[in-house]
């Protein structure tokens, strides 16, 4: 093993910002902070600011999480400002041994053996099975989707994948009225067009059509989940009502899809702000209703992911494999 190679530079990169945090130790991070994208000109420039702040001249070893598939040595991110950046051009700019670029839920799929049990919300089901595949879903800016296996010898290996994409299947009249509003905007109608962030608005302004219900300013999502949470507002009440239900679909097909006896785990922005309501909503019922299928679901557990920065627990392993055992997890 190497022993030499800390501290790391661990980093998620967002659309909006960019979380960086430096490792000395076996998932001990120090010195967490939150940059501004928009204020850089691009990830190296970001990096080096960050570590000149805590008085760092240099780091050999980088692990990041970024919200975009990772193929090849070109990476492309379309919400984010700096939009495209090159692996081995990074690394070389950094002057860094190694460098880890992840899907963000390929990093939130790799941090799930690490989350202490105190960050994790049970929302049914029966015990975890420890060595049977586990899966990572998320709502946020989109829906990301990934798959987490365990090998005899206790090594984790992640399978992201752009699950978000699949295409939307209304589950009654009420939701095939939703489906046919947003199919007259978008010619194919994904998971992710519903359940994410911007997928709120989308329900919300569904509904408003669908109960011939008028508004002046489209709310955001954090005003609709904030007014549905404090019974302020009956649209937005409905609106998140859907929104779980939608969840608790695309949930279950990825657990009978993927056989997640380990488990559901559901991270991304939006779920663990409205953990109290969720529990109380009809995610469960929905996550069971596969008719023949009912048995083989109330059996797997779900469990909301509610650690601050899960995704430097996944990046950290990540590097930490390719560093001492020369492979990509």
């Amino acid at each position: 093993m190497i022993t030499n190679s800390f501290p790391r530079l661990v980093a998620d990169i967002g659309g909006t910002n960019a979380r960086f945090s430096l490792e000395v130790s076996p998932y001990k991070y120090e010195h967490i902070k939150v940059l501004a994208c928009k204020d850089y000109k691009d990830l190296v420039e970001a990096a080096n600011a960050y570590l000149l702040s805590i008085g760092i001249n240099h780091v050999e070893y980088v692990g990041l999480a970024l919200p975009t598939p990772i193929v090849g040595d070109s990476i492309y991110m379309v919400n984010n400002p700096w939009q495209t950046m090159s692996i081995s051009e990074t690394k070389k700019e950094l002057g860094l041994k190694n460098i880890v670029f992840l899907n963000d839920f390929h990093a939130l799929a790799l941090s799930i053996p690490h989350i202490p049990t105190d960050y994790l919300t049970k929302i049914g089901g029966i015990d975890t099975e420890e060595n049977r595949p586990r899966g990572v879903i998320g709502p946020g800016t989109g829906l990301g989707v990934a798959t987490l296996i365990k090998h005899p010898n206790g090594d984790y290996l992640a399978v992201p994948a752009e699950g978000g994409h699949t295409t939307f299947a209304p589950a009654n009249l009420e939701e095939m009225e939703l489906w046919q509003f947003v199919h007259r905007r978008f010619s194919h109608v994904s998971f992710e067009r519903f359940v994410s962030g911007p997928g709120l608005q989308l329900i919300y302004e569904a509904v408003c059509h669908q109960k011939h219900y008028k508004f002046d300013q489209l709310p955001t999502p954090a005003e609709i989940t904030n007014r549905a949470i404090n019974r302020e507002c009956w649209i937005s009440q409905l609106t998140l009502d859907h929104f779980c239900r939608m969840l608790g679909t695309v949930s279950s097909n990825l657990a009978i899809t993927t056989n997640s006896f380990g488990g559901v785990y559901i991270g991304g922005g939006v779920v663990p702000k409205i953990i109290e309501y969720f529990n109380q909503s009809d995610f469960r019922c929905r996550f069971e209703d596969k008719g023949r299928l009912r048995k083989y679901l109330e059996k797997i557990p779900v469990y909301v992911i509610t650690h601050e920065f899960p995704a430097f627990l996944g990046v950290s392993y990540a590097l930490d494999t390719l560093i001492n055992k020369g492979y990509l997890p």
